[in-house]
């Protein structure tokens, strides 16, 4: 099964694992990522709101060049007790995130924001994940290798600290980078997506 667009696509995002998802649609998009720097969490009230704050910043940056397209821009965070864990800048912070997130369950929130001229269709969804406790020694192997260091939370479910979850409550995909099967729900009822195959967009 595939769908068809009404307008261009543009996925905001160099994400491999976004564009992944997107891809399922089997629709050809674009990559167009937003280079404007991530605002300061803690100039928001929630973590809600920084993430949604993200996703439409990066939506409009690449809006506005490309009028005609129907642009997609998501954000992801990992919130523990309400603090954002963004992505780790170096080792130390990447393992005190892991020992953090070690036998206890946190939030992940991806935010979309879908622009197509002066219409926007925006959206979250917020999935809770549990750690196993995390042995010393598990922490200390992983951050040596580069996979925490492009993942919020140090961490991304889809590559080998998925072994690190014991279970989640929610959408698989959100966690990932991408909610594509809430995201296909809304383009679908905006009629901005079709089924190939049938007669028109349905609003």
């Amino acid at each position: 099964m595939k769908f068809t667009a009404k307008h261009p696509l543009i996925l905001a995002s160099q994400s491999p694992r976004r564009q992944e998802l997107l891809g399922l649609l089997g629709i050809p998009f674009d990559i167009v990522p937003s280079d404007i720097p991530e605002p300061d969490p803690q100039g928001f009230k929630s973590p809600v709101d920084y993430v949604n704050a993200c996703a439409v910043q990066k939506a409009n940056d690449i809006a506005g060049n490309h009028p005609e397209a129907l642009v997609i821009g998501s954000d992801t965070v990992v919130v523990l007790n309400e603090e954002i864990l963004l992505k780790p800048k170096d080792k130390q912070q990447a393992s005190a995130y892991l020992h953090k997130l070690s036998g206890k369950t946190h939030e992940v929130i991806t935010a979309v924001c879908v622009r197509c001229g002066d219409e926007e269709v925006s959206f979250h969804e917020r999935v809770q994940v549990r750690f196993y406790e995390l042995p010393e020694s598990w922490i200390d192997a992983y951050t040596d290798t580069e996979d925490p260091y492009d993942k919020a939370g140090a961490y991304g479910i889809q590559t080998v600290s998925g072994l690190f979850v014991e279970k989640i409550e929610g959408d698989y995909n959100a966690v990932v980078g991408l909610p594509i099967a809430k995201l296909l729900q809304h383009l679908t009822h905006a009629g901005y997506l079709k089924v190939e195959g049938a007669h028109d967009y349905a609003k």
